[in-house]
């Protein structure tokens, strides 16, 4: 049996451990870190945890005599790094959120650390583990298009992720979190080389924080959505989201004896989700476009797209002896000698919850990785490289540099 901790319940945790949930004759959850109290308790209900393995602070974790294999660490960003060592240090395994840490230089730290440690440090790099994905990666690496020049790849954040993440949210500081490309993007920069086998040699970034700043507020905006007398023709508005739509309301915190509907209308008179989306302070790149030329001369280029309704990632492959475009409903593959056309029908599989269940899988892989004492398929040693881009082209963004690795 692997016992589990896990530090950090919100969204994504509580999608992994769907799996602890469905397999408990393989594994088992043994104690829960998160400061927040709801939170924290709704999970030791459904999991039947004592209070004494439930905490507040990580650091009481690490300081109780608990047998725990491994645990997944999907705290706020600039917390992964010291978790993450103190979890080596007493050789758990840990199944880590994205990004690894908040420089390059502490990834390598982690990544060497698990080395010497001999433990597993598997990065949720949820692309790597979903069928579409690996679809496109066999086609590739199979020379169905021969070799390849050139990918144009498309992350389409959308606007509503985009006000409710990256402005309104805890990822709209960079400093107390990450810069949004790295954020969001990095697992589509280690996808590309992943599936392509290729290895980036330069770097280079535009954008900028272009739209979500105060002086672009439309005349007679309000402070907050609520009493805003321009919200109803506001694509933006936290009211028109959360009131309106019920849209990405999954991670406010409901107490016993409340409704969600309460919780939303005092979110919007008072929380950090109701305010205008111009005045958030947020300084975080609302678009930007990454380009990096591999060792063989390929180029790959990046568009982080956030003004669009859209929520998906499409991409064109281009190659010698043929071309694949894919928008992750389908995958259409042309081959240029026999003028020929196949079609990949994905839909199903994105109608799936879970990631196509690749969320499921990622925890499948860790908890076999560590019973089978195997190697994991996304481990923290390959997930720098994707992070040294990220990081580069954030520098290349800010000084309008070329940059090589």
């Amino acid at each position: 049996m692997i016992r589990l901790a896990a530090i950090g319940l919100g969204n994504r945790t509580r999608k992994y451990l769907e799996y602890v949930q469905a397999h408990p004759e393989e594994v088992s959850l043994v104690a829960v870190v998160e400061p927040d109290d709801i939170r924290r308790q709704s999970v030791a209900a459904g999991f039947g945890l004592p209070e004494a393995v439930c905490f507040r602070d990580a650091k009481d974790l690490f300081a109780a005599d608990l047998q725990i294999d491994g645990v997944i660490i999907a705290s706020p960003d600039n917390l992964h790094f010291d978790q993450t060592m103190a979890a080596i240090s007493h050789g758990w395994h840990v199944l880590l959120e994205k990004p690894v840490a908040e420089s390059i230089e502490r990834c390598r730290q982690i990544s060497e650390a698990a080395r010497r440690a001999k433990v597993q440090v598997l990065i949720c790099y949820v692309l790597r583990y979903h069928p579409y994905y690996r679809k496109l990666r066999e086609l590739v690496r199979g020379g169905a298009i021969g070799e390849v020049v050139s990918i144009s790849h498309r992350v389409n954040i959308g606007t509503d992720r985009m006000t409710h993440t990256y402005v309104r949210g805890p990822w709209g500081i960079a400093a107390d979190s990450s810069p949004s490309f790295l954020s969001k993007c990095c697992h589509d920069v280690d996808i590309l080389l992943w599936i392509t086998g290729k290895h980036a040699r330069k770097v280079s970034s535009f954008g900028s924080l272009m739209v979500f700043r105060p002086e672009n507020a439309p005349a007679g905006a309000a402070d907050r959505c609520v009493d805003c007398p321009v919200e109803r023709s506001c694509p933006y508005s936290a009211v028109d989201l959360y009131q309106r739509r019920h849209d990405w309301v999954g991670n406010f915190v409901v107490p016993e004896g409340r409704t969600l509907d309460q919780v939303i209308a005092e979110e919007l008179q008072s929380g950090r989700f109701g305010r205008c989306a111009y005045r958030c302070g947020s300084d975080v790149a609302d678009h930007q476009t990454v380009s990096f030329q591999t060792e063989d001369g390929s180029t790959f280029d990046i568009q982080m797209n956030a003004f669009t309704r859209k929520d998906n990632r499409d991409s064109i492959l281009s190659g010698t002896e043929g071309e694949i475009h894919a928008d992750e409903q389908t995958i259409v593959l042309r081959r240029f000698a026999e003028g020929t056309k196949e079609v990949f029908d994905f839909r199903e599989v994105f109608d799936q919850p879970l990631h196509g269940y690749a969320d499921l899988s990622v925890v499948e892989d860790f908890v076999h990785s560590i019973r089978e004492g195997r190697a994991c398929a996304s481990p923290v040693g390959e997930a720098v490289e994707s992070h040294q881009i990220c990081y580069l082209a954030e520098q290349s963004r800010n000084e309008s540099i070329i940059l090589f690795i």
